[in-house]
């Protein structure tokens, strides 16, 4: 699948088969996420694989009671410890990079799932402690997301997103361009000029300093 195909297509699944997934495709999901970026590169982040029937149901239970998440025979607690953060950058580091990073991995898994033929589903409603408790992590310790994992058993329909230009301002906040897909027009052919002149001077120097 393309990246920018795979990125469209994605979509929150909470109805799964009773299907396992395959080990291989469990291990590229992790790898997705450990190659993820990071501030300082620090990868400061941890992921609790979890297929125990019983634990999925104890995480179902933290996250609200949101029985669905049993379904799906893989979780990911994606998780960090806020001391290295504020070690490194201080309070940003603590109250921001922290969940950048962990953003950024989370993410990169739920494509590589997607990629895979899997659904997914990112679950952030849930009660900290008693997930600590049900995976016996320590104090210090901050569950930051679950990803549920497994193979699909609906299609979900696409949610409204809101258009480009609706989210974007060019070169300043609230500079808003009525029509994006012109603006990009121009500037693709902007860029597509500018390149051109460039190989161009660069091509002469090559063959003036060749003789």
């Amino acid at each position: 699948m393309e990246t920018l195909e795979c990125i469209e297509s994605r979509r929150s699944c909470r109805l799964y088969l009773d299907i396992p997934v395959e080990f291989e495709k469990i291990g590229n999901i992790l790898n997705a996420g450990r190659v993820a970026p990071s501030a300082g590169n620090l990868q400061d982040w941890r992921f609790v694989l979890v297929t125990e029937e019983g634990l999925r149901k104890q995480l179902a239970e933290a996250a609200m009671k949101q029985y669905w998440m049993e379904k799906a025979p893989v979780h990911i607690v994606v998780c960090s410890s806020p001391e290295k953060e504020e070690r490194q950058y201080g309070k940003r580091g603590k109250e921001l990079y922290l969940i950048q990073n962990c953003a950024n991995a989370a993410m990169s898994m739920l494509l590589a799932a997607h990629d895979q033929g899997l659904g997914s589903c990112w679950v952030g409603a849930f009660e900290e402690g008693m997930v600590r408790k049900a995976l016996q992590m320590p104090d210090h310790v901050k569950p930051m997301a679950i990803l549920t994992i497994g193979y699909p058993d609906e299609e979900p329909a696409r949610t409204p997103k809101l258009a480009i230009d609706n989210v974007t301002f060019i070169e300043r906040w609230g500079n808003k361009i009525k029509d994006f897909a012109a603006f990009i027009g121009y500037y693709s052919t902007h860029v597509a000029k500018t390149t051109k002149y460039a190989k161009e001077m660069i091509g002469r120097f090559l063959e003036k300093w060749s003789k």
